[in-house]
């Protein structure tokens, strides 16, 4: 997930110079698969490239379902004296997702961009508010977990790859990688695709 989902969702919130709120039309989330996945995905063939592409989509939709349950929410009520505001439960969320296959370098870079509308129908009255956008702010990095747990799982089930940790650099979280005995492509081009995806 890129920080553009970050920003979007920060942006439904207070202005902290200003203290004035920004309307927004809905937030775009980024969910990726790993380098290393997307390599394997670029060189495999079709039938493979399904199986990585259905691993994909299913963590996508799960992480959906997942924000549907737990983290979706609007507000009711009034910030006012004497006024109280209300997290309320949503009926769901209203997206639409688009797949993209490679990065803006042209490398392989299996991707899903899932924009949800800002406008949701709440449990409690059938009424139509804004989503609520502080905690998906606040799930933004749990979600893109959540998303490449899913993913790994369910390609290791699909492939029977294995995974083994891959350092990102200074300051930069460990991240996990499709086991180099598994890719059908050398490290060397891994590699190549990673110092691109500094730049």
């Amino acid at each position: 997930m890129t920080e553009r989902a970050a920003r979007a969702a920060a942006s439904a919130d207070e202005e902290p110079a200003t203290k004035r709120r920004r309307a927004v039309a809905g937030y775009d989330f980024t969910f990726s698969i790993p380098k290393s996945a997307s390599v394997l995905w670029g060189v495999a063939d079709a039938g493979t490239q399904e199986r990585i592409a259905a691993a994909h989509h299913a963590a996508v939709a799960e992480v959906v379902a997942y924000m549907e349950r737990e983290v979706a929410a609007t507000r009711t009520g009034t910030t006012g004296q004497g006024g109280a505001v209300a997290h309320v439960d949503v009926t769901g969320l209203i997206a639409t997702a688009f797949d993209h296959f490679d990065s803006r370098a042209g490398d392989p870079h299996l991707h899903t961009h899932v924009v949800i509308s800002n406008t949701v129908q709440t449990g409690l009255d059938g009424k139509w508010r804004s989503l609520d956008g502080r905690p998906i702010h606040e799930a933004v990095v749990a979600l893109s977990e959540l998303h490449e747990t899913l993913f790994a799982d369910a390609l290791t089930r699909s492939l029977g790859v294995q995974w083994e940790p891959r350092e990102r650099g200074r300051d930069r979280h460990l991240a996990w990688a499709v086991r180099a005995t598994v890719l059908s492509c050398s490290m060397a081009l891994l590699n190549v695709y990673d110092r691109r995806s500094t730049h």
